[in-house]
C-alpha cells in the first residue's frame, strides 16, 4: 500500500438509537480480530467528491438512506499493523473523518459495496441499535460507544472535533 487512503463516515442518531453496520473484518487472517464488527456507514473519499458528497454516497449505498451531513466528529487514524508492530501500517493507513448526519429519506436496506464483486460483499447487516444495547456489540473503531455515550444526541450538532489515534 502505497498511499494514506482518506475516509468519512456517517453518525446518524434517532429515537434513541445509532444507525451502524455490521462488516466483515478487513483482516480475517488475524486471530486477534472479531470475524466482524459494527461500524459506522462510510468509507474512502474519491477523486473530485466533496466529503459531504462521499458521506451522502457512501449512506446511499450502504444503507439505502439519504442524509443532511453536519458538524465533523472526529478524525481516527487507523494503522495495521498497528503502532509499534512489525511493519506499522504496511496493509492498511487511513485517516477517517466522522459528521454528524441526520437521516432525511430513503428506505433502509442491507447496501453493497461497489467495489466488491457479490460474493465478496462485505456488509452484512444493518440495523438501527439502541444507545442503552452498545455494550453488546464489537464496535469499531473502540472508543465509539464511549463517544456517543458520554454526549446527549443534540450535543453532536455543535461538537468540537476530536481526533483519535490508531491506538484508540
Amino acid at each position: 500500500m502505497s498511499q494514506v487512503r482518506l475516509r468519512v463516515s456517517a453518525l446518524c442518531i434517532r429515537e434513541g438509537k445509532v444507525l451502524l453496520i455490521e462488516h466483515k473484518s478487513f483482516a480475517p487472517e488475524d486471530p486477534r480480530l472479531p470475524e466482524s464488527y459494527w461500524i459506522l456507514p462510510g468509507g474512502a473519499v474519491e477523486r473530485g467528491e466533496t466529503l459531504e458528497e462521499a458521506v451522502r454516497r457512501e449512506m446511499m449505498e450502504e444503507t439505502g438512506l439519504a442524509c443532511k451531513v453536519g458538524t465533523l466528529l472526529f478524525i481516527k487514524e487507523l494503522l495495521y499493523p498497528s503502532p509499534g508492530m512489525l511493519e506499522q501500517g504496511a496493509l492498511h493507513h487511513s485517516v477517517s473523518l466522522g459528521f454528524f448526519c441526520t437521516v432525511i429519506g430513503g428506505e433502509m436496506i442491507t447496501g453493497k459495496d461497489p467495489e466488491y464483486p457479490d460474493d465478496g460483499q462485505m456488509i452484512l447487516q444493518v440495523k438501527w441499535i439502541a444507545l442503552a444495547d452498545l455494550d453488546h456489540y464489537n464496535l469499531y473503531p473502540p472508543f465509539l460507544a464511549d463517544y456517543i455515550l458520554a454526549r446527549q444526541p443534540e450535543m453532536f450538532q455543535n461538537a468540537l472535533p476530536e481526533f483519535f489515534d490508531s491506538t484508540q
